[in-house]
This record gives structure tokens, sequence and C-alpha cells, in this order.
């Protein structure tokens, strides 16, 4: 019986071994090697080149053993280590790169979190501008937004569900707001009050949805439905947040808006009466916002002034029988 095991056991050890010698990346669980003197050789080379202040030297060894030793126990350290020094020596896209790598194929390595909080720290330094990159060897200057955006959402990607994917998602809105992108901004923050409901985070980001469609309106945009969304997300935040500080804050914000509804309403009747002449579309918003007395007494009053008006218009346009 051994003997019919002996062969099948080889050929498994032989499949094994080439594909350690074939891949360029870590191997599945199991499969990783146990010691790699060369490996450890080149690290403790680099470690030594980098403590002498060598960074070029020590990149060249570790370089060396990822190309070489790509599935050698310490490899998750020395890609690490690769980016810690382009990050010493300022180069922040590669260091993001690679710090990016350890995330990617290296999860079970106790360094995945470490590399992930590097990737956040820096996106969160380049989105406050706190984060420089050289020009032609000559000016420091902000990251390109494309760039810290295509981080934070790396950062968001790579860790979909914990306070770290919140934290990105909270920098990433309030970077796009300074970028004036507010409809992305927007999209963001909703992203974060969905996913991260529990998150300190997640107040802030449903007031800011609901400031940025109550701003659109400020900044021109005379959409009724802007207004609308903006009256539901103060209304939701008083819905999610009942104990929190602001929700009282939200709810007078949501009676402001609805208030402002009622006046855009008067004025888009006022349209039809005195432009239009469209005389039953403006009784019908006249009406309306008789109806909703309680929420604008002003704006009420104002149309049952015009509704009389209206009424006069209509009968005196209506042919003789």
């Amino acid at each position: 019986m051994r003997k019919v095991l002996l062969l099948p056991l080889c050929a498994v050890c032989v499949l094994t071994l080439t594909m350690c010698e074939q891949t360029n990346g870590p191997l599945p669980a199991g499969m990783i090697q146990a010691t790699d003197p060369e490996a450890d050789a080149l690290m403790q080379k680099a470690v030594e080149y980098r403590k002498q202040g060598k960074l070029s030297k020590a990149r060249g060894e570790l370089r060396e053993l990822l190309s070489e030793h790509a599935v050698a126990p310490n490899a998750a350290q020395a890609r690490f280590m690769l980016a810690e020094i382009y990050e010493q020596t300022n180069d922040p896209r590669e260091a993001f790169k690679h710090y990016g790598k350890v995330v990617e194929n290296y999860q079970s390595s106790n360094l995945y979190e470490a590399a992930l909080n590097r990737q956040l720290a820096m996106a969160t330094a380049a989105a406050n501008e706190q984060l420089k990159t050289r020009v032609f060897g000559l000016w420091d200057v902000p990251m390109e937004s494309s760039v810290v955006i295509e981080w934070l959402e790396a950062v968001i990607r790579n860790a979909p569900y914990n306070d770290m994917s919140a934290t990105a998602n909270s920098v990433l809105g309030d970077y796009l707001v300074k970028q004036e992108q507010y409809e992305s901004a927007c999209s963001v923050y909703r992203r974060l009050v969905d996913n991260y409901p529990d998150s300190r985070y997640a107040p802030g980001a449903q007031m800011m949805v609901a400031k940025l469609w109550a701003a659109s309106h400020t900044r021109g945009d005379q959409n009724l439905v802007n207004l609308a969304n903006a009256q539901e997300a103060y209304e939701e935040f008083t819905l999610r947040f009942p104990n929190h500080p602001d929700a009282k804050k939200a709810y007078a914000e949501a009676r402001n808006v609805r208030a402002l509804l009622v006046q855009q309403e008067l004025e888009v009747g006022r349209y039809y009466l005195e432009r239009a002449r469209e005389y039953p579309s403006a009784i019908f918003c006249f009406e309306s916002v008789i109806r909703q007395k309680k929420v604008n007494p002003e704006a009420a009053r104002e149309a049952e002034t015009l509704l009389s008006r209206a009424r006069k218009a209509a009968a005196a346009a209506k042919p003789a029988a």
C-alpha cells in the first residue's frame, strides 16, 4: 500500500517546488518557504545600508530580494521597508505604490494594517496640502487632485468595513468640497452614512449632504428638487441621530427649507400670473401655498392676494359664451 502512494506524493512535491520557482508573488497559504538564507542575507545588507544612510544601495538589495525571493518569509518586510525608504527620500508616489503592494499581496502579514495606515496618513496629508511633490527637481507643489482622490479611493477599497475606511471617506468628502466637486462630495458623504452609520463621521456627513443640497440653491440652481432633497436630508438627520447635539439645528433647518420651498412655489405662481399668463397654473400654485400657511404664513398671505388677481384674470380671459 505504501508503494502505491509513493509516486503521487513525490509528484505533489515536485509540483509544489515548480510553483515556488515560477511564481512572482506570494504563494497560497501553506506554500510559503519556511526559510530563505539568501533572502535573509539581502535583508541584513539592506538594513545595514539604511543605517549608514546609503538608501540607494538599500533599495537595490530590497529590489533584488523581492525579484529573486518573492516567496521568502521576509518578502512583506522587504516591500514595507522599500516603501518607507521611498517615503523617506520624498518620493510619495512610489512609497504609496509599494505600501499598496503590501496590502494587495500580504494580507495575512502583521504589516498589512500598518501599510494601510501609512497609505491613509499619506493620502490625508496630501488632501490637506501637507504632502508635496517636487516638480523639475526645483519646486514643491501640492499633489494633483486626481492623485489624492485615487489614493483615498484605494484606501476605501482595501479597507471597506472598518473605521479606517470611514475616515478615508470623510477626508475624501471634505477634499472634494474644497475642490468644488459638490456632486461627487455629496455621493461620498452619502456612501459614508449608508455604509458606516455608527461611525463618528456619520452625523457630520449627513449634515454635509443636507448643506450641499441647500447650497446648490444659493449657488444659483433654482431647482425645487434640490431644495426638497435638502429638506429630506435634514429630516433624515433627525431620524438617524435624534440624540445628537445638532438634531435641533437639523430640525430647524428642515423647517427653514420647507418655508423656502413654499416661497419658491409662490414665485412660480407669480411667474405664471404675470409673465406666462397661464392663469390655471398660477391658481394651482397659489392655492397650494395657502394650504401650507403654517409653514410660511407670510407667503400664504401674499398668495391670497395673488389668487384673487389670478381668478379675475382667468375669468376675463374666458371667451364670451
